[in-house]
């Protein structure tokens, strides 16, 4: 496949089957992600991989209570949860805390979007869970503050017929050489 048409057939899925994910395809996202882009090699991202149904109704207990958000009910289907972690001790030498602000988020996204995409090519489902408690997730898991929880994806197969959402022309987003006129 075409990395264009990856690219489009990627989605945010909301519907699991009960099918297990195998390790072949657990191992094949994971590489994806770890191939990810970092700033100066860092590789800062790590992967916490949650399939025991306790665990991942703990990791679903995390997205809620949280004023104004619905909690993700959708992810208590997922047979898998990959927590992705940013370790804030990656970045060595005398710019580490200017990387770390400034790279940290940048490279633990370049690997999650690496990792969806992965999961969208081996035909699984998946979504990027941004909205959860750190602190319930760092208790529940043990999770020490050198690990700064980045984003839940649920993983799992799918039936869901997801057609695409409407994304604006180029026009709207792309500027040549200035912001102005």
């Amino acid at each position: 496949m075409r990395f264009n048409e990856l690219a489009q057939q990627r989605r945010s899925i909301h519907h699991f089957t009960d099918e297990p994910v195998t390790d072949e395809e657990l191992e094949t996202v994971l590489e994806a992600a770890r191939w990810a882009p970092s700033a100066g090699n860092a590789q800062p991202t790590r992967f916490l991989v949650i399939s025991d149904e306790l665990n991942r109704e703990m990791v679903w207990e995390s997205t809620t209570g949280i004023e104004g958000v619905t909690p993700q009910n959708f992810i208590k289907k997922a047979p898998v949860h990959i927590i992705v972690l940013a370790d804030t001790r990656a970045y060595k030498g005398k710019q580490s805390s200017l990387f770390m602000e400034r790279f940290l988020f940048q490279d633990t996204s370049a690997a999650t979007m690496n990792l969806l995409l992965a999961v969208s090519d081996t035909g699984l489902g998946a979504c990027w869970v941004g909205m959860f408690r750190d602190e319930a997730l760092r208790e529940s898991f043990n999770i020490p503050t050198t690990l700064k929880p980045v984003a839940i994806i649920p993983v799992g197969h799918t039936e869901s017929k997801e057609k695409p959402r409407p994304r604006k022309p180029l026009t709207e987003l792309v500027y040549h050489e200035s912001l102005s006129g």
